[in-house]
């Protein structure tokens, strides 16, 4: 690759991790916060330190998740430091997260495909990954999983559409989307995505391969075995979708983020993809990059089904932790504007992409930096509360206001506070100085 090539990649991921480490450094804090206090705390670090861990709990349920890659990344993180500490998983958080935009641009320097006014992807590469609107993963070390569900997803994407013949490429694929399947309830969607890249093989070179058959198979049997094996939460059955017009009303606010308590965006966000495909398609222009983007654009649509199905009773606003799911959907939508204003044949939704794609991001900012000061207020609260509780014993210090202290619980909270391993464990300084009434 040019030199110059080089050094744009290294200070547009330079941006990135600065960004995110700014947000990291200014408002996450060391105490854990809410399901690390089981599902990492008592049930993943506690049994490993008394030695009693089995293999099999690695990709135990946690909700709906399995979160493997998670677990390991958190048993690392401890056996290196010997503390657990949210804020440095963070920190680490930051690095995996960055690992993202690095693939998606040496992919797409590799394949010499950064020119002209395809260098407007950028726009979409820096905003996804560097603005807070996923404060809740950004600030929580245990949200790695949305990291690390992408990043396998863009592998086995990239791999399917670089190496669709070659059977080392095909095995690694298939780990990747297991790895996937048990890093998220929603990473069943990867293999069904990956198999899309494959038809797409199929329809461009106008043949079918007996190896394609077996592996979209193989993909389409590993995400009905994803399914199969999703565990039936039921305080979760009152945020499914009742109806069909729950869905359709669902996707419509999922599908227009940035923008908040509005549907209209959908159409222009999620348009340029819907026309650049069957364009360089039928015009045999149709290139692995496309076909890596045209991926990333079909698993994040098919997350908002999932997001619509599984959360869309009522549904006008998505939550923070899921918005990180459309970052590649997005990024190939601005990918394929650029690609449409090339051949000059609708540059208009080019213009019209970016303006409400950069015009949602502005107005959705304010309510993220409200959001992400609030959530440091009340981090700072939850502290306080923690500290007095472990100076004086006193349950008054943990009988608190919802989001006051940091666990839905206080009983269960003072049960873990209590706990000899887990106390040895925690960042909390008790210097007095730091606790006052």
């Amino acid at each position: 690759m040019p030199p110059r090539l080089i050094t744009a990649i290294i200070i547009i991921i330079c941006i990135v991790v600065a960004a995110r480490l700014y947000f990291v450094e200014t408002f996450a804090v060391p105490l854990p916060y809410w399901d690390q206090w089981d599902a990492e705390g008592d049930f993943l670090l506690r049994p490993w330190i008394e030695g009693r861990l089995r293999l099999q709990e690695l990709w135990q349920p946690h909700n709906e998740h399995r979160i493997f890659p998670t677990r390991l990344l958190s048993l690392l993180i401890f056996s290196i430091t010997g503390k657990w500490n949210n804020l440095l998983e963070a920190r680490v958080n930051v690095l995996v997260a960055a690992c993202i935009p690095a693939m998606l641009l040496l992919f797409l320097a590799r394949q010499r495909a950064l020119s002209g006014v395809r260098w407007l992807v950028v726009i979409a590469i820096i905003a996804q990954f560097a603005l807070p609107f996923s404060f809740e993963n950004m600030l929580v070390g245990f949200q790695s999983q949305f990291y690390f569900l992408i990043i396998f997803t863009i592998g086995a994407l990239m791999l399917a559409a670089c190496y669709p013949e070659n059977g080392r490429a095909m095995a690694a694929i298939l780990v990747l989307c297991l790895l996937s399947v048990v890093t998220m309830a929603s990473g069943l969607l990867t293999p069904v995505a990956v198999s899309g890249i494959y038809l797409l093989h199929a329809f461009t070179e106008k043949r079918v391969d007996r190896m394609w058959i077996g592996i979209v198979l193989a993909l389409l049997i590993m995400a009905a075995g994803g399914y199969l094996i999703l565990p039936k939460i039921g305080g979760h059955q009152m945020y499914r979708a009742e109806s069909v017009s729950d869905v359709a009303n669902a996707i419509g606010y999922i599908l227009s983020w940035p923008f908040l308590l509005n549907r209209q965006p959908a159409f222009i966000l999620w348009l340029p993809a819907v026309v650049a495909v069957p364009v360089l398609w039928f015009s045999g222009k149709l290139t692995r990059a496309d076909m890596v983007m045209a991926g990333c654009v079909m698993w994040s649509l098919l997350q908002a089904v999932a997001i619509a199905y599984g959360r869309g009773h009522e549904l006008t606003e998505v939550a923070s932790r899921y918005t990180e799911l459309f970052s590649p959907g997005l990024i190939g939508q601005a990918w394929f504007a650029a690609r449409l204003m090339e051949r000059s044949l609708a540059g208009w939704v080019m213009v019209v992409f970016f303006w409400v794609y950069v015009k949602g991001h502005i107005r959705h900012n304010s309510n993220d930096m409200y959001d992400i000061r609030r959530n440091h207020r009340l981090s700072l609260l939850q502290e306080k509360n923690v500290r007095l509780y472990l100076k004086t014993k006193d349950p008054k210090h943990l009988d608190q206001p919802k989001f006051e202290i940091p666990y839905p619980e206080p009983v269960r909270l003072r049960s873990l506070l209590d706990n000899p391993v887990i106390l040895g464990i925690l960042p909390v300084q008790l210097d007095e100085a730091q606790v006052t009434e």
